[in-house]
């Protein structure tokens, strides 16, 4: 299970031709790119992945744990679903945080989680914002109070 791992983080890095991603990159080439899983499902390839220690969060970048040198990546890869059916650890503290609340708000209010995450995506990239004030901002013109957020929002700004 853990070459699979390393065979998929080797890929998606190999792929961009860089030694850090971020988060959205991962995500997207996972999914979109390589259309290896829906959205959701490479979250949680990459939540495995950090807990299984294959990647680290360094200045907003995500990096291999690992020499990727040494892992041989067949030319058609495509990694098996069995590899999603592993529980991640407990996920990292920078994991445990404000987006996966807004995207169950989003989910609880009857918003598609697939419709939520591409629109924060468009108006983060367009109004040049972190993603947790893009989906704050979605949330909030689908007319969810987001005023009890408000604290750990300004908290996380803070502390980036």
């Amino acid at each position: 299970m853990k070459e699979e791992l390393e065979r998929c983080v080797t890929m998606l890095f190999r792929r961009k031709g860089r030694n850090e991603l971020s988060e959205k990159e991962f995500l997207f080439s996972a999914s979109i790119d390589l259309h290896w899983f829906p959205p959701a499902d490479a979250q949680s390839l990459l939540d495995i992945c950090r807990s299984e220690g294959l990647l680290k969060l360094e200045n907003d970048y995500l990096r291999p744990d690992f020499d990727m040198a040494s892992v041989d990546v067949p030319v058609a890869f495509k990694p098996s679903r069995d590899i999603l059916k592993r529980k991640p650890g407990k996920k990292p503290k920078e994991m445990e945080g404000l987006f996966p609340k807004l995207m169950s708000m989003a989910e609880t209010g009857g918003m598609e989680r697939r419709r939520f995450i591409s629109t924060c995506n468009s108006l983060q990239d367009r109004l040049d914002v972190e993603i947790e004030v893009a989906g704050m901002l979605v949330l909030r013109e689908e007319g969810h109070d987001v005023m009890p957020l408000v604290n750990e929002a300004t908290e996380l700004a803070s502390s980036r």
